[in-house]
């Protein structure tokens, strides 16, 4: 029998009493405070953004960087305000959120980060209210669920990791209609996170995370491989971006190994192939994705283990598969959350990084120019290497692995080549 420490129980008991407390949740929003342009009232990451239907953007619960959130605010592209709306029923972080057919926000899974590891709970947020109302659970809990938007309006929820952080390989689909759950077949892999499933224009669902990609046909409620292991650049990835292409190929940027940091591919829907494209000039993951009018994708700040958080944008063609450096953001971004507003703009919100901590001010982004990349920026580059731009950068010598004494790894001159040490 497994056994749970007193003290976990005693915490468990701890929050169950004081979330059922009739009092207001100390994390709750003061709707009569005054709030600057573009600052949310509290500072948050580890959440999924939704555009609503009216154009406005919700922001639901996620980490203050303190506490796990129940708070929401709503943004106004109108006024570029953010102002306060209803809590959601329970607090959550690495959540995922559908805007359904009829407007409304579905809220799956997550974490609330005191005893346990992953929550069951589902919510429904009514935007023209601002009233979150609880409907069934899962029939699972899931921490950092993947979840996408059928075209019948149902939603199909997947993967994620349980209460004891184990990865799930399961799935199952909510009815808006009927507000119940019910079991789908099990892909044939675990996956998870917000933002890595996409509606392809077949009919199918592209969920592309962890190691193998899958494909969920709506028709016959069956799963498929999406290509092979690893995709194009054969390794795992969680922390990237999943962004539908507007020609309906889909662009995969960035993740937590080595590989995925430093690479792109896109899969394409008539071959059902993936293929690298040029590598982005700074390796990095946790960042932020946005398909731009013109329908390029613009890839903003982010995070990588040998620099911290970044402040470097790059913008991918399509067309042509090339990335062009672009103007940085005024601020280093870990973990942002990115979406474009009606003039062409790109607003970031939520977020960190190390000089600030928490960021409480939003970032209007307005996508043009090119600024060229320097060696810095591209952790561990040597020899001749482009920066972004049209040009070229003498980033050092590069040293053979091993290299120690003088003159050793002359000859291996100054070749373009990433991850070397620098003399």
């Amino acid at each position: 029998m497994r056994r749970v420490s007193t003290s976990c129980i005693a915490v468990a008991l701890f929050a169950l009493v004081f979330s059922c407390s009739s009092g207001p949740r100390a994390d709750e929003v003061d709707p009569s405070r005054a709030a600057a342009p573009g600052t949310l009232a509290t500072p948050r990451k580890l959440l999924p953004f939704v555009t609503l239907s009216d154009g406005r953007v919700l922001a639901s619960g996620g980490h203050d960087g303190h506490r796990t959130l129940s708070s929401c605010e709503v943004f106004t592209p109108e006024t570029g305000l953010w102002s306060a709306t209803g809590s959601m029923r329970m607090p959550r972080r690495n959540h995922a959120v559908v805007r359904l057919t009829d407007g409304r926000v579905l809220a799956v899974g997550g974490t609330h980060g005191v005893a346990m590891g992953a929550m069951s709970d589902a919510e429904v947020y009514a935007p023209e209210t601002g009233v979150w109302t609880l409907v069934a659970p899962m029939s699972e809990a899931r921490n950092d669920p993947a979840a996408v938007l059928l075209p019948d309006g149902r939603v199909l929820v997947a993967g994620g990791t349980d209460v004891d952080r184990r990865p799930l390989r399961s799935a199952e689909l909510f009815d808006p209609v009927t507000g119940a759950w019910t079991r789908a077949a099990a892909p044939g892999f675990v996956r998870g996170g917000a933002g890595t499933a996409v509606m392809l224009p077949n009919g199918k669902a592209l969920f592309a995370s962890g190691l193998q990609a899958e494909l969920y046909d709506v028709a016959t409620g069956a799963w498929e491989k999406a290509g092979p292991a690893g995709g194009a650049a054969g390794t795992h990835r969680s922390g990237h971006s999943v962004t539908l292409l507007p020609d309906g190929r889909v662009l995969v940027v960035g993740g937590g190994t080595a590989r995925a940091a430093s690479t792109a591919e896109v899969y394409d829907v008539v071959t059902g192939l993936w293929s690298l494209v040029a590598a982005p000039s700074v390796p990095r993951e946790h960042h932020a994705a946005v398909v731009t009018e013109d329908g390029a994708v613009l890839v903003l700040g982010g995070e990588h283990y040998t620099t911290g958080a970044l402040a470097s944008v790059e913008r991918f063609e399509p067309e042509t598969g090339a990335w062009k450096a672009a103007p940085a953001l005024t601020d280093p971004r870990g973990m942002p959350g990115a979406w474009l507003l009606p003039d062409g703009a790109v607003l970031l919100a939520g977020g960190a990084n190390e000089a600030e901590g928490m960021l409480v001010e939003s970032e209007r982004y307005v996508p043009g120019g090119c600024v060229p990349v320097t060696c810095e920026a591209r952790a561990g580059a040597c020899g001749a290497v482009t920066d972004g731009c049209g040009g070229m950068l003498s980033c050092g010598a590069c040293v053979a692995e091993g290299c120690v004494s003088p003159g050793c790894g002359d000859e291996v001159g100054t070749p373009v080549a990433v991850g070397l040490p620098r003399r």
